[in-house]
Formats: structure tokens, sequence, C-alpha cells
């Protein structure tokens, strides 16, 4: 019954490691490119996307390490900790598929 959720938080909280640091990379470097000013209410979901998905990241790891180190009533801790467990994997997929309609390939340049 635990199998499964302790496999698939560190996966997830992994590929949304990977996503929170790739995503800017790639804006800056060109590779990807925002929805223009023809899609404003895309290009706002899209931001809005990437800042859920570093909250979330962040409550998630404080929450793990409040847990793991400070909590003197471990029980609330580990409660609160299940819950954003249980919720990550769910965030995570609804930025991915946010990600998949609001981040394009930049076209290559014409010659």
């Amino acid at each position: 019954m635990f199998v499964l959720p302790a496999l698939i938080i560190p996966l997830v909280f992994g590929l949304a490691l990977y996503r929170l640091y790739q995503v800017p990379r790639r804006l800056w470097s060109g590779e990807l490119q925002l929805p223009g000013a023809r899609n404003r209410l895309l290009h706002a979901a899209t931001i809005a996307a990437y800042l859920v998905l570093l909250v979330c990241t962040l409550a998630l790891g404080v929450a793990l390490a409040r847990a793991l180190l400070v909590a003197e009533d471990r029980l609330s801790a580990y409660w609160t900790l299940l819950a954003y467990m249980a919720a990550y994997p769910l965030v995570y997929i609804g930025v991915a598929w946010v990600f998949y309609y609001g981040l394009k390939p930049a076209s290559p340049p014409r010659r």
C-alpha cells in the first residue's frame, strides 16, 4: 500500500526540481517561448503554474524537514506531510498540462 507512493513522490519531486530549473534556463536561452500577446490568459496561466509548482515544492520540502527534524508533535507533522504528499503529484500533472500548452519550442530562424 505504501510502496507505490514511496516510489512516486521522490520521482515526481525530482521531476519538479528538474522542471523548475530547466524552464527558466530554456526561456532565457531562447529554446522555449511563452505564448504571445494574442493569448494573454495562457501566458498568465503558464507563469502562475510555474509559481504554483515552486511554492508547492518549497512547501513539501519544508513539511518534510519539519516532520523529520523539528516537530515536537510528530503525528500532526506527519499528517501535514501526508496531505502535501498526496496533493503533490496532482499539482505536478496540472502544471505539466499547462506547460504543454503554454510553452512552445522556439521556431528556427528563417533564411
